[in-house]
């Protein structure tokens, strides 16, 4: 009896391997995660921003890998795929997205910040008599705590939140308002933070079914 046997890789040669369908697009459903985690993890506004430009890039870059694969894959995605574009062009959260991914192109950042505001010796009971402060956050403070109070007085700096600004598209001439709403549901806020979660929670449903629906016109991978 034959031997059934594997065909050999020839030395330096690349081996073919499947792809895993729309892989460049989950990669930047991938990307806009990690950025989302360096906003939620971020200690400074700096790394925070990085975050959030990192993903709304990832996540327009998102739409552009999947529209192009799917386009490629199959006649029949295109007219599938219109009215789900349609309704995001037409969500206030996804479409605030897509015009900051515009003002992040341009090297501005789509981000505004709350005002901070300083504590001076909170929970503190007793007499401060002197406080200095120096430029370099630094700070000197005389005070002696009440009899029987353990509580030093310190300066404590509660930093501004990151909140959603308004957006202007000069080359429209059109200004976008902060997001309340996605999918037809109010939200009493968005926060950055939200806006990158639903997003890709939104994105990542509509990678799912298209895969569900074209996996069996996937001839080339």
């Amino acid at each position: 009896m034959m031997e059934r046997r594997k065909i050999q890789i020839a030395k330096g040669s690349l081996e073919p391997t499947r792809r895993i369908l729309w892989l460049s697009a989950l990669e930047k459903l991938q990307e806009a995660k990690f950025g989302l985690e360096q906003m939620t993890e971020a200690t400074d506004r700096i790394v925070f921003e990085e975050g959030w430009t990192r993903s709304v890039d990832s996540i327009a870059e998102f739409w552009v890998k999947f529209y192009s694969e799917g386009k490629g894959l199959s006649t029949k995605f295109p007219p599938w795929v219109a009215p789900i574009e349609k309704k995001w062009r037409k969500d206030p959260l996804l479409s605030y997205l897509y015009q900051a991914r515009h003002q992040s192109q341009h090297g501005k950042t789509p981000l505004g910040w709350e005002e901070g505001v300083y504590e001076l010796a909170p929970d503190f009971n007793g007499h401060i008599r002197g406080l200095t402060i120096f430029e370099d956050g630094t700070y000197i403070i005389d005070a002696t705590p009440a009899p029987g109070s353990i509580v030093e007085a310190v300066i404590r700096f509660q930093g501004g939140d990151a909140f959603l600004p308004k957006i202007f598209n000069a080359r429209e001439k059109k200004e976008y308002e902060p997001p309340a709403s996605h999918l037809n549901i109010q939200h009493t806020k968005i926060t950055p933070v939200d806006a990158v979660k639903l997003a890709i929670s939104y994105y990542s449903l509509v990678l799912d079914s298209a895969i569900k629906k074209f996996r069996g016109d996937n001839k080339f991978y």
